[in-house]
């Protein structure tokens, strides 16, 4: 056992060094733009722009940003910087997408209790019930 634990960690050891051998230019986080364009899609579909137009916006600006950020022949610290940027794009719109949910719940919520109302008012004029 103790032999074969010597040779795993042996083995990623080597892997390591093989790895940071041949270490260039990240690529850049191309998944996390494709996660904030699919937030950002998400927020217009879910018509943010009507009830959270500030973080859409904010969301925007930042995947914006972030393929900026990684334009032309991009350091490390750029690809970084890409990354960090859509992460918070993505953060964005998923707050937007949110946001406008809750305020369509409230919306809906407060439709409910004005029918309620307008219920329990009809009940008691049939009933005869002092209001």
């Amino acid at each position: 056992m103790n032999r074969t634990l010597v040779i795993a960690a042996w083995a990623s050891g080597l892997m390591l060094l093989a790895s940071g051998g041949c270490a260039s230019t990240p690529l850049p986080p191309t998944d996390a733009f494709q996660a904030a364009d699919i937030a950002i899609t998400n927020a217009d579909q879910d018509k943010a722009a009507e009830f959270a137009p500030v973080e859409l916006k904010s969301a925007r600006e930042r995947i914006v940003a972030a393929r900026a950020a990684v334009g032309r022949d991009p350091e490390p610290r750029d690809i970084e910087r890409a990354r960090q940027l859509a992460n918070e794009a993505q953060a964005d719109a998923e707050l937007a997408s949110a946001r406008t949910r809750s305020a369509r719940a409230e919306a809906v919520n407060a439709e409910l209790r004005k029918n309620i109302e307008t219920l329990k008012l009809e009940l008691q004029r049939k009933s005869g019930a002092p209001t």
